[in-house]
């Protein structure tokens, strides 16, 4: 009876999530359709409308391809039509593992490519993104004020540490996308108890145009990205640090509340001692409390978000679904991926299925978690935002590479 539950709610978040998968990618297939549905939604006359909702993207056919390919051969395999070769060498993929040595230089020879080509940014100023004279001039002057409890207070800390430990306000950002990098190994190994697993997420993070894009930049760091990371790792590893490392991702960038319910999720279904799930429903607990008594009282939206008025609109909603597309238009790979892997997840079975459940829910809330803050309040839509979707995407990728053995210790 525990299972056939089990097996439902999996479903159930198998279905939300490639529904929520398959709307994003209409702004690659169909870049104009999402803007245009939520405007017939919200004028009256469309008669002097000629945009044509169906022409397609320069995704379109990479990613119809991509997938009919991956469909017929799916299929194949699961009909037992592909030759004994291929089916032996996907056997043997899904047993593959490779030694603690063997990781540990693959991460560094990454890092060290890494490196090379990042080290010419640190000399380099930002004025490509509007928002820099302002964040370093912030930065320069902080001062602790706490007159919110989620105002970004962390991170003018770090970067005005950055300015005055390093005189470069770059250092202490491209530590975190460091950060970043090495949580989303160890949160993938801690899921799939395979270190191959956790070197391709390593790699397919590192590789992402998105991630690059904003690895070095003070302007849009990656402070809450690693922040929120390290609580749902710690979940599994540390729980009392867990809630502090939220509590920071809040300080960070308020958005980090919106994915909160991956964090509880990850509580509920965790295999914890019953002690120390007691801890962390207790610490989340009051972080909701603080925050629903901040919210009732309006010291979140008029210090956070300035004097914008709080309330829900659908076409608000829509129409921000089409920065999916926008935002990661440049990360070819991930794309070719993305719907594949999803299907792939959902067809494995074994102790691994919480794993991919939580990973499911964490595409879904990654996604909707800025369209949802955009149709309730009055802020902009920025790429960057999305670098959690590219981590969960990342992190799923490697799942791929899962199985329900435990790993061995080599």
């Amino acid at each position: 009876m525990i299972l056939e539950s089990q097996q439902k709610v999996s479903k159930i978040i198998f279905l939300i999530c490639i529904t929520v998968s398959l709307i994003s990618f209409l702004s690659l297939i169909f870049p104009a359709f999402l803007i245009e549905f939520s405007i017939s939604n919200s004028i009256l006359d469309e008669s002097n409308r000629t945009v044509n909702v169906y022409e397609l993207g320069i995704w379109t056919l990479p990613i119809i391809f991509g997938n009919i390919i991956f469909f017929g051969l799916f299929t194949m395999h699961k009909l037992k039509k592909l030759p004994k070769i291929l089916n032996k060498i996907i056997y043997k993929i899904s047993l593959f593992d490779i030694s603690k040595k063997t990781c540990v230089i693959v991460i560094l020879v990454l890092f060290s490519i890494y490196f090379i080509f990042s080290i010419d940014e640190f000399q380099r100023e930002e004025f490509e993104f509007g928002d820099y004279v302002g964040v370093v001039k912030d930065a320069k002057e902080w001062e602790f004020k706490g007159n919110s409890i989620i105002s970004p207070e962390i991170r003018y800390l770090f970067l005005h540490i950055s300015i005055e430990l390093f005189d470069n306000i770059r250092i202490l950002p491209f530590i975190a996308s460091i950060s970043l990098l090495l949580i989303t190994f160890f949160l993938t190994l801690e899921l799939t108890k395979k270190r191959i697993a956790g070197v391709i997420s390593f790699a397919i993070l590192l590789q992402s145009n998105l991630f690059l894009m904003f690895d070095t930049t003070s302007s849009y760091e990656n402070f809450w990205t690693a922040f929120y990371f390290l609580s749902l790792y710690l979940i599994f590893k540390k729980p009392v640090g867990s809630h502090i490392a939220f509590i920071l991702g809040m300080l960070t960038k308020p958005l980090v509340l919106t994915l909160l319910p991956i964090n509880l999720f990850a509580i509920f279904t965790s295999e914890l001692k019953k002690s120390r799930k007691i801890i962390l429903w207790v610490t989340y607990s009051i972080i909701i409390l603080v925050v629903l008594i901040a919210f009732f009282t309006n010291n979140i939206t008029h210090v956070t978000f300035g004097e914008s008025e709080v309330g829900f609109n659908f076409n608000k909603l829509i129409s921000s679904m089409n920065e999916f597309g926008n935002s990661l238009r440049f990360d070819g790979l991930i794309l070719i991926l993305f719907i594949p892997t999803i299907i792939i997840l959902f067809t494995k079975k074994g102790n691994i299925s919480k794993s991919i459940n939580l990973i499911f829910l964490g595409i879904v809330f990654s996604i909707l978690s800025q369209p949802l803050m955009f149709s309730m309040i009055e802020m902009t839509l920025q790429p960057y935002r999305f670098i959690p979707v590219i981590v969960f995407c990342a992190i799923s990728v490697g799942m791929i590479f899962s199985n329900s053995k435990t790993l061995d210790q080599k």
